[in-house]
Order: C-alpha cells, then structure tokens, then sequence
C-alpha cells in the first residue's frame, strides 16, 4: 500500500481525504483502504489505476 501512498502522508498522519472514486466519506489512510477493497471491485480499481497513470494498451489487449 505504501507504493500508492502520499509521498506527504507521513508528515500528515491524522489527515484525511474522500475516496477518489466516489467522493464519499472522509477518511485516514487506512480507512480508505478499507473502503477502496469493501466498496469497489477490483476491476474499477484497476482502471482507475491505468487512468491515472495513463497506460496505454497492449496489442494483446486491443
């Protein structure tokens, strides 16, 4: 989880932020966490992941 994390999170450790997929709720960073694996499916995970990072497709994947 660390590899995701705010690079500031440790200077920061009671703030909070709404989930970037929903913008629900108010939550640490472990709470999100939480929220992120028992609220949305792996498969939105991932394709937020990809968005963000702006991968483009495989020819095995088109």
């Amino acid at each position: 989880m660390s590899a995701l994390s705010d690079p500031t999170a440790a200077d920061r450790p009671d703030a909070t932020t709404t989930c970037p997929l929903c913008d629900r709720g108010e939550y640490g960073e472990q709470d999100l966490y939480v929220h992120l694996q028992v609220n949305h499916r792996k498969s939105t995970l991932s394709e937020a992941l990809v968005d963000a990072l702006d991968v483009a497709p495989t020819a095995a994947e088109r």
